[in-house]
């Protein structure tokens, strides 16, 4: 390299603000006497984007779609609230956030830009927003420099209801009136839930619009390699530049929504089970009428007469994955009672499963759910999520998180199930 070329490149990395390779610059904020240090993708246009973080942090999938807005000339923020703080990642850190750092970033945005600002995120980062939004609102009410927010596949649970039960909402999505846009994976495991969500969302007045993404999962994790789903991420810049627009011509509120005099949340144990738990729900199993991964047609409408463990999953589900070992072990440890495992497999098509059993020792029934209906009628929210059926058809455990299935104390539960099975 000569030193003419050594001093220009030299020269390139001392000029302040100049991107290393395809690292955005960095930039620091003070907000609420806390350094935050955040990813700027510059770009003219008049709209600032700013994204917060899903429970798992940003991925590279983020940054190609901030990328293609930046093509669109919309600036974006990028704010890893949980870097930030030292939070590990996961979305009770998210509920830990204090609702005023959002707002102030927001408020730092707008003062540091000049432009107005749209929030966007997915999954449970939806916590931050509507929490952020709402603590911004009472501070700025009738201020127009907020347009809304564009939420992909959200999450705003308390937390995960035990199996079979609907999820409860933090109090702030009854409590919005902001524009909001959902594009949502047609086959993300929430998706079952969009019309309660929705319908929590609007009881705060916010005017909320829908987009359904056919054949997506989830379309910043890189597990789904899906076609339509690497469509949709390529088409997710120009969705948002559609959604800024459209929220953009909305009325601003002019007051904040009210929380419920009751908030509708429940005080019900939430959270991911470390073991069997007593089912709380007050239905039955519903009829089983599926295809397996070999094209054979398994039909369950009378669940009398044996033990049944119905396991929903996932083969992109790390957790799911992890408890097949343990799950093939109880299958060979109950062999010869009256018992069935039976597992049924969410929204991934025949090909695939097979590919992957191909790879993976799975020693009972898999069950193709193409669309994920049947998750959505058994009321499977996470995943990996399993039903314990006695031999009187009722459902008596249900457990919404991989456990070791082998152990003494699932055995001897199952077995006195069945003692209890009537003839």
């Amino acid at each position: 390299m000569s030193l003419r070329v050594k001093l220009f490149v030299l020269l390139l990395l001392l000029t302040p603000g100049y991107p290393l390779a395809d690292e955005p610059p960095r930039m620091t904020i003070s907000v609420k006497n806390q350094e935050l240090e955040l990813r700027h993708y510059p770009a003219e246009g008049e709209t600032l984007a700013l994204w917060f973080p899903p429970g798992y942090g940003f991925v590279e999938r983020h940054d190609q779609v901030i990328r293609g807005l930046q093509q669109h000339g919309i600036e974006s923020w990028q704010v890893d609230l949980l870097e930030n703080l030292f939070l590990p990642r996961g979305s009770d850190s998210i509920r830990q956030i204090d609702p005023e750092l959002v707002a102030g970033v927001i408020e730092e945005a707008q003062q540091q830009t000049g432009k107005p600002v749209v929030l966007i995120t997915n999954s449970y980062g939806a916590i931050l927003a509507l929490r952020g939004m709402r603590a911004w609102q009472q501070k700025h009410p009738g201020d127009n420099s907020l347009i809304g927010a564009v939420m992909f596949s959200p999450n705003a649970y308390q937390g995960i209801p035990s199996l079979g039960l609907p999820p409860q909402y933090i109090p702030q999505t009854y409590a919005s009136n902001m524009p909001l846009m959902i594009l949502q994976s047609a086959r993300n495991g929430n998706r079952s839930q969009l019309e309660d969500l929705l319908g929590a969302l609007r009881t705060g007045g916010s005017p909320v619009f829908v987009q359904l993404m056919p054949g997506a999962t989830s379309l910043f994790y890189k597990e789904d390699q899906a076609d339509a789903t690497l469509k949709h991420l390529q088409q997710a810049p120009q969705r948002i530049v559609r959604a800024i627009a459209v929220l953009d011509k909305l009325p601003t509120p002019q007051n904040v929504a009210r929380l419920p005099h009751e908030t509708p949340v429940e005080e019900t144990p939430l959270g991911l089970d470390i073991g069997l738990k007593p089912f709380r729900g007050e239905w039955a199993p519903p009829v089983l009428d599926l295809q397996d991964a070999n094209d054979q047609q398994h039909t369950l409408r009378d669940y009398t007469g044996k033990v049944r463990v119905i396991n929903f999953w996932a083969t992109w589900c790390p957790p799911c994955v992890e408890e097949i070992p343990s799950l093939n072990r109880l299958r060979e440890k109950m062999a010869g009672e009256p018992f069935e495992l039976i597992s049924v497999n969410y929204a991934q098509q025949a090909d695939e499963v097979k590919k992957f059993l191909e790879k993976v020792d799975v020693q009972f029934p898999v069950l193709i759910d193409h669309d994920g209906a049947e998750a959505a009628r058994w009321r499977v929210i996470a995943f990996p999520s399993t039903y314990i059926i006695d031999g009187n058809g009722k459902i008596r455990y249900g457990v919404n998180a991989a456990i070791e299935w082998d152990t003494p104390q699932v055995i001897q539960a199952l077995r006195r199930l069945i003692e209890e099975t009537t003839d």
